[in-house]
């Protein structure tokens, strides 16, 4: 929205039941094009080092580097994944960029507590879905470039992000002037001189 007119409407994709997305307002500060998606630590112990014991050619295939707390890239090919656990992992999982990458081409950076941004995704048929409630708590944006494109005044290269290059750098953008973002959790609008109403997925409302 701009003063009272919409200038971007766009289905997303948030949090699952177990992992919601938050209600807050905040600030968008920076866009990133070809974003390294650095995965947290929480879902890096639960969901990916488990797999890596069962399978360690999951890192190829989802194109995983292993970084050190110090940012280094050290070799996993010799990893032996049995002796970690949740307790004593040393390393973060960073996924290359790319269109496989689970952010897609585009990400936006908040100023928020909860360390939740929005981004683009390379899942793009969930937003076919009618209950899009899918992530760990972030928020995935069927329109990015759009959105993107509208926050920049129109100086993305929208070819170059369709186009999906393999191992780019992340390149950050600043935003002239900070954008205020606010998430809100609605199962109820007015429509008119009716009122819609939204299954409680979160049952935030009893």
């Amino acid at each position: 929205m701009e003063s009272d007119s919409l200038k971007l409407e766009s289905r997303v994709v948030v949090g699952k039941v177990a992992t919601r997305s938050p209600r807050f307002s905040t600030w968008c500060y920076q866009v990133v094009l070809y974003p390294y998606w650095n995965v947290p630590h929480d879902i890096a112990v639960k969901e990916l080092l488990p797999r890596m014991k069962r399978n360690p050619g999951t890192m190829e295939r989802e194109n995983m580097q292993l970084v050190t707390k110090s940012g280094k890239v050290v070799p996993h090919a010799g990893i032996n994944w049995s002796q970690y656990n949740r307790g004593n992992f040393p390393y973060q999982f960073r996924q290359c960029t790319g269109c496989s990458n689970s952010l897609g081409v585009i990400k936006f950076n908040l100023t928020d507590p909860f360390d939740v941004y929005l981004h683009d995704t390379n899942f793009k048929l969930a937003f076919l879905k009618d209950l899009r409630f899918l992530s760990h708590g972030c928020i995935r944006v069927e329109k990015p470039i759009e959105l993107g494109n509208y926050l920049l005044h129109n100086q993305l290269d929208s070819n170059y992000l369709k186009a999906c290059y393999k191992d780019q750098q992340p390149r950050p953008i600043n935003l002239d002037k900070k954008v205020p973002v606010f998430v809100v959790y609605m199962p109820a609008e007015a429509s008119g001189d009716s009122v819609i109403y939204y299954k409680d997925i979160y049952k935030l409302f009893k």
